[in-house]
């Protein structure tokens, strides 16, 4: 339990959650909360939230383990927490599989790592895992777009969408095949929709690498040809040619527009292992120095950080930002919220004027300062 300018609104998942995931959804641990806006698909405005590897009664042979989950929520007042309408589901109380992993020997599991809708339909990037390996480290064989035209209820790989990693590029299934590129530095990803493009952050698998950019229009999202890359001066069509956005260390991203702020978020894990917010006045950057959410000292175990976009701070002119959070102690996942006031003013570089750089320096960690006090350490029962 957290109080200062970042605090726990609720546990959003396993014993304890208001959700009753365990009985609802066959749900007692599972991370990620990849948030994304559903485009009133099915007549309903909603957010989807995409979930990791996923157990259930652990008692039983295999743990009732899912690679990957998709919750629905309709709910708008996130000061109370965020409640789960429905989930794709395979039986009473048991939530589907929406990307099941193939059980073949060198693919350990699938895991999504971005989602967005265009239009109503939904897509996730996913990634094939190979092999964890030492904390923050895995590899993959591929990563790959799925397309739902039903709500999320079921998915359909994409041809053509596979960029194969340092795995097993024979994995690539027949539905995906044959795969676009060979592209180790785009295993994992971020969506961002702006001004009728979709821009993807694109990072290696695991835990250690730097961010590049692509971007598509919306309308050709499954062509992996009209990709274009960042290059540090403008778009061009060779992936290697892209250059980084988001150095450092950058894992489990997202990226937005708020509105409070006038400019785009990136929210992410950094080399600290500290959930880091930066701002940048286009999708390209230049970005800023990073602001401290949540300290690796309060937190040893986190990663993650998925701004929810019905957020005061991200749907209009509110000063909260809510996102989501998992720890591996506890493997679930957690809403967390931010009071924007109580960031560091930032003022982009103007040569024009003399004074103290605001925008390129780090702020101090707010476990430091005090901002933010760890006050409780609260077990979650087992199921």
């Amino acid at each position: 339990m957290l109080e200062g300018r970042t605090t726990t609104v609720e546990l959003l998942t396993g014993p304890t959650s208001p959700n009753d995931t365990v009985e609802r959804f066959g749900i007692t641990g599972t991370d990620l909360g990849i948030l994304w806006e559903n485009g009133g698909a099915g007549g309903t405005d909603q957010v989807h939230m995409a979930l990791g590897d996923t157990m259930g009664d652990c008692s039983v042979d295999g743990d009732e383990w899912r690679s990957n989950i998709l919750f629905r929520s309709s709910d708008r007042d996130l000061a109370d927490g965020m409640r789960v309408d429905d989930a794709p589901m395979e039986g009473p109380g048991m939530a589907a599989s929406i990307l099941p992993r193939t059980d073949q020997p060198g693919e350990t599991t699938v895991i999504p790592t971005a989602g967005v809708a265009v239009g109503t339909t939904q897509y996730l990037r996913y990634m094939s895992v190979e092999a964890w390996g030492a904390p923050g480290e895995w590899t993959t064989n591929y990563s790959a777009l799925a397309r739902s035209t039903d709500n999320g209820d079921t998915w359909i790989p994409v041809g053509g969408t596979a960029r194969t990693g340092t795995g097993n590029r024979a994995l690539v299934p027949a539905e995906l095949a044959p795969a676009h590129s060979h592209h180790v530095a785009g295993q994992m990803s971020a969506f961002l929709k702006h001004d009728g493009h979709v821009y993807e952050y694109l990072t290696p698998s695991g835990r250690n690498g730097s961010a590049i950019l692509a971007r598509v229009p919306e309308a050709q999202i499954e062509d992996m040809d009209a990709y274009r890359y960042w290059d540090g001066t403008g778009w061009v069509t060779e992936q290697n040619e892209a250059e980084v956005v988001l150095d450092g260390r950058v894992s489990e991203l997202s990226v937005t527009w708020s509105p409070r702020l006038g400019r785009f978020i990136a929210l992410y894990t950094d080399e600290k292992n500290d959930v880091v917010m930066r701002q940048a006045p286009s999708p390209e950057g230049d970005w800023s120095g990073k602001d401290t959410l949540l300290s690796f000292e309060h937190l040893p175990t986190l990663y993650g950080a998925f701004a929810h976009p019905w957020s005061p701070a991200i749907e209009a002119n509110g000063d909260d930002l809510y996102f989501t959070l998992s720890t591996w102690d506890a493997y679930n996942v957690f809403l967390m919220k931010t009071d924007l006031r109580e960031l560091p003013a930032r003022s982009l570089p103007d040569p024009r004027m003399r004074g103290a750089d605001t925008w390129t320096p780090d702020s101090p960690d707010p476990a430091d300062t005090g901002e933010t006090v760890l006050v409780d350490r609260i077990p979650i029962p087992e199921a």
